[in-house]
């Protein structure tokens, strides 16, 4: 993961719920599918790799209280101190890869959009194999090869450019053993112009770290053209859960 990522999310930590929290309905429901995917059951020992601020471990405690701790990690400790110190939470600060690598044992993983920072996809996602016991799942979810956010044009060309394929990581993820299933998930949003473009401007995307300030400018300029007449932007959000089991041996 580069330094700009990483500086992104270090500075966006203590903002980054009032960016990405549409709606308690918005996780709520992303949460219900997470846990139906992932098939979670109490016992299970869940890693949620990439956790942020741990949004979705929250929420997934708040539905099914699992008896172990979830194992949040993330490279930004500014992000993991937004999560409850509680016996609910082990927080661990920490590289993907260099997690992947530790001796330790779990049967369930999340990974929600991490996988696009992730440079070496094989390697990650077999050390993740070899530690995961027989029977788990991994989830992966990302966002599709081509979005319809009200972004403007350069930020959706770049979007497309560096965005993994879905197809690419069921090619990966069966190559290394994993039986894979692919599911498209949608949710309509409805934001305010005005809060949406204040997220623009804080760069609520890691994809917006990119561009530089009069770049960034100049892109709200083409969005304040092509949206004048609307005070509420509506689309679609839509994600590709990516199931990938490990067989009982």
């Amino acid at each position: 993961m580069s330094k700009i990522i990483q500086n992104h999310y270090q500075n966006l930590a203590i903002q980054y719920d009032n960016l990405w929290f549409y709606s308690e309905n918005y996780v709520r429901f992303f949460t219900e599918e997470i846990i139906k995917h992932l098939r979670l059951n109490i016992a299970d020992i869940l890693v949620d790799l990439g956790c942020g601020t741990g949004i979705y471990a929250q929420e997934i405690n708040n539905q099914i209280q699992l008896q172990k701790p979830i194992i949040c990690v993330d490279f930004s400790d500014k992000m993991l101190e937004q999560i409850p110190n509680n016996s609910k939470y082990e927080c661990i600060v920490m590289d993907a890869i260099e997690f992947a690598a530790l001796p330790r044992t779990y049967n369930k993983i999340l990974i929600k959009e991490l996988i696009h920072h992730i440079d070496k996809k094989d390697l990650l996602l077999s050390s993740l194999f070899k530690k995961m016991a027989s029977g788990g799942i991994l989830l992966l979810i990302l966002l599709p090869p081509t979005i319809n956010y009200p972004l403007f044009s350069k930020a959706l060309r770049k979007y497309e450019e560096i965005q993994p394929h879905y197809n690419n990581l069921t090619q990966i993820l069966e190559k290394i053993g994993f039986n894979v299933a692919v599911d498209f998930v949608e949710y309509p949003l409805a934001i305010p112009k005005s809060k949406y473009f204040q997220m623009v401007r804080n760069r609520y995307m890691s994809l917006l770290s990119s561009f530089d300030d009069n770049e960034l400018a100049l892109g709200l300029a083409e969005m304040e053209q092509q949206y004048a007449q609307q005070s509420v932007l509506k689309f679609t959000d839509c994600f590709v859960f990516i199931t990938a089991s490990k067989s009982l041996c």
